[in-house]
């Protein structure tokens, strides 16, 4: 590999790369990006994460930024990005993320879950912020009321701090959402009410 190669890859924007990514920044063949992705590893200028999904050597980069890579297109999301954002303070012990299917894997001693939401769910309420994309608060919330109507998240009311949330944004967004999440969100803000 030319020295012009390996510089592209150490002055690329993320420390990730997939074999996809290689094949299109090095204008190679599939084939010959994996050949390239091993003797990359070999020489010790790239590290291999999982199937397919390398890092540069030494790089510094977040679970956040990881669990994007992992799994295209995926967002952080559900408790995770509550607990991000502050809206609750328990940590989860799994990365949560939202995608347009579900898939879940281990990488650097972690586990990532992505649940699959609608795509017309999928594609508003996010930003990118440290080198990863997340779900603002208000979404995360709806998308968790979501998970729990489906029987896949466990969100107490009562650890939720409404006080932190946007109400526009979140009346905003609750429109494109199944009644059932209106209705569990309707019951969290009156019990907010009556709690004061």
């Amino acid at each position: 590999m030319s020295a012009n190669a390996t510089a592209k890859l150490l002055n690329a924007a993320s420390p990730f790369f997939s074999v996809s990514s290689l094949q299109a920044m090095l204008n190679l063949t599939r084939e010959s990006a994996r050949t390239t992705a091993s003797r990359l590893v070999r020489r010790g200028i790239l590290v291999r994460v999982q199937r397919d999904l390398y890092a540069l050597t030494n790089s510094r980069y977040s679970l956040f930024s990881l669990a994007n890579a992992l799994y295209q297109p995926s967002v952080i999301a559900l408790e995770t990005a509550l607990n991000y954002w502050g809206i609750i303070v328990q940590v989860p012990q799994t990365v949560f993320s939202i995608a347009l299917s579900s898939y879940r894997c281990v990488a650097d001693n972690t586990e990532f879950v992505y649940r699959r939401v609608p795509s017309a769910l999928f594609r508003f309420g996010q930003v990118k912020v440290e080198g990863f994309f997340i779900a603002e608060a208000e979404k995360a919330l709806l998308d968790t009321l979501y998970m729990k109507s489906k029987g896949l998240a466990e969100l107490l009311p009562e650890d939720i701090d409404m006080g932190k949330l946007d109400d526009e944004l979140l009346n905003y967004y609750r429109r494109l959402y199944p009644d059932i999440v209106k209705k569990m969100l309707n019951e969290i803000a009156e019990r907010e009410y009556e709690a004061k």
